[in-house]
Formats: structure tokens, sequence, C-alpha cells
């Protein structure tokens, strides 16, 4: 890691250090910290092993895809990357350092950098695409609840960038016009990279029940995870009707990608505490149900933690990972 990475962390750390800090202070930590400790242990449990059973569901939607590519390995080890990278998601200071330890992983065992990229990306892509769609659709019944806010030029902005996005990524001709423009750019040879990926994507284009399937286990993905953000309320002793965890948790979880703070600490916070607030929830309520979620996600990665470990005399280091050129 050079320095510009150090720098780029600890801007990030701040960044979560400084958000978290404004809404404790705002909402008082004492009132946090006893809304958490307020938390039926029973219902934090069945959540881990509800997020627990959906992770497995998305090494399932991933396997989808390594049969066309030519990739082929064991569920039990798919699982085991896909923990994994959920631990590098957390502590890694890139957005997608999971998803680049998944790929090489990948890549090291069938020699198909391209392929292996394609999986990852398309994995990637049909989550996001059942979370777009949950978001559209929750927006036309809950309006009402947010038309005073941001909230709806969020998720319609969203929806239309993934929309002309898909067009893009299937459509032949404006995809040559669209890698023309990034080569003009001269972005470090980018444009290469983005070509190989692109025939690697479409070794699906004539494989839709491939598509279908992904998007089908997306939507339960999708749904389980944002299910899981109403059980810890309830936990807390809340009584927030479920509609609107499926209205404001999409745009609070896409908002925490941003990668501007250390695992989307402090922004996902702020999301719950600008959304939640709006139907009777208090900041000290909204912070508790956002953090108890990533206590969660960090108890999964840390399994993902020991499973590195456990592996690591078949695993070469993350330094030789993030030095590595995956041939695309």
């Amino acid at each position: 890691m050079d320095i510009r990475k150090y720098i780029y962390l600890l801007l990030k750390i701040a960044i979560s250090v400084l958000l978290l800090a404004y809404l404790f202070r705002k909402a008082d930590i004492r009132n946090v910290w006893a809304t958490i400790r307020s938390m039926e242990l029973s219902v934090f449990i069945f959540v881990v092993f509800l997020c627990a059973f959906a992770q497995v569901v998305s090494t399932y939607r991933w396997s989808l895809f390594l049969p066309r590519a030519g990739i082929h390995m064991p569920f039990p080890k798919l699982i085991s990357l896909y923990y994994i990278g959920m631990f590098f998601n957390i502590f890694l200071p890139t957005a997608i350092g999971g998803d680049v330890v998944k790929t090489y992983y990948l890549y090291k065992s069938s020699g198909k950098g391209g392929n292996s990229l394609a999986t990852v990306f398309l994995d990637r892509f049909t989550g996001f695409f059942a979370l777009v769609v949950i978001a559209t659709v929750s927006l036309i019944f809950g309006y009402k609840y947010v038309r005073e806010t941001y909230v709806p030029f969020f998720i319609i902005t969203l929806a239309v960038i993934f929309f002309f996005t898909v067009i893009i990524l299937w459509n032949e001709g404006l995809h040559k016009w669209a890698l023309l423009m990034i080569g003009r750019m001269k972005l470090f040879g980018i444009n290469e990279k983005v070509e190989s990926i692109y025939n690697a994507v479409m070794l699906y284009k004539n494989e839709p029940l491939i598509i279908l399937k992904a998007f089908a286990v997306s939507f339960i993905i999708q749904i389980i995870g944002i299910a899981t953000f109403y059980l810890i309320s309830a936990g807390l002793g809340m009584t927030v009707p479920i509609g609107y965890f499926y209205l404001f948790v999409p745009v609070a979880v896409t908002i925490s990608m941003i990668p501007v703070s250390l695992a989307g600490l402090g922004l996902r916070e702020g999301a719950f505490v600008y959304l939640f607030t709006k139907v009777g929830v208090t900041d000290a309520q909204a912070i508790s149900i956002s953090l108890a979620g990533f206590s969660v996600s960090v108890l999964l990665g840390l399994i993902g933690g020991i499973e590195y470990i456990r592996k690591g005399s078949e695993m070469n280091s993350w330094n030789k990972i993030k030095d590595s050129d995956i041939r695309i």
C-alpha cells in the first residue's frame, strides 16, 4: 500500500469518526447505548443465522454464472470464498475489496481472469438490480412519506442511471460508443479492461435463464436482508411497519456504498436517522438499528477472517493479491 492509499484510508476513517461523533452527540450516546442494550438476544441470534443463510443463497447466485464461464469449483469452497470476501469488504480500505479477493482466487483456480471477473460483476449487478427495483416500487407506494425529502430524486436518479447502464452494457452499438469515449479520456488503459469484461459478460447474452434465475434469487436475498432490519427493530421493542423498511433501507444501503467512509460507517447511520425519523423513530433508535445490522455483518465477516486464516496455507497474502496482474 503506497502513501496515497494510507492517506485515503485515514481520510475515510476520519469521515466515519466525525459522522458518528456528530450523530452520537445529536442522539445522546447514552440513549443509543441504552437502546442497543434493550435488544432481545434471541432475536439478534436469529438475525445472525438468517443473514448467514442469506450469504449461502448469495453464493448459490454466484455459482449460477460459473459453468457458462467454464469455471468449476465445489460449492463449499465457493461459500468459503464468499465469507472471506465479506471479511475483506468490511476491513479493507476499498469498497470492493472482497470482490477483488474472490476474483483473484477464482482466477488462480481457473486461469480465466476475464471470466472470473465477469461472474463476480454479474453477481453484484443482479443484486443491485433487485435493490433498485425494490426501492422504485416502494417509492410508488410510499411517496407521500418522503415527498418533502431528497429520497424520490435519489431513487429516480439511481433507477435512470442503472437503466442506461443496462442498455449500454447489452447494446453492442452503444457499448462501442461508450468504450470510445472512455478511450479518449485515456483512463490508464481502463478501456481495454472494460472491453475484456464486456466480452466475458456477453457469454450470458444468450443465456436468459441464468440471468432470470440470478434476478429471482437476488430478490429473495434483498427481501431477507431488508427484513433483518425490521426484525432488529422489533427486537429493540419498536413497532415500525415493515413497509417503511422496504422504502428506506435500499436508499440507506446504497448511500453507504459511496466510498468516502470506512465500510459505510457514519453514512449509513446518518441515512437511517434522516429517513426513519420521518416516521416517528428517534435518532437513538435509528442509529441503533443501523449499528446492530452492521454488527451482524462484522460477526459474519469475522467468520470469513477465521476461514481465511484457516486456509492460509493454500492462499497467498493480500499483498500478493493487490500487486498481482489478473490477466483479463
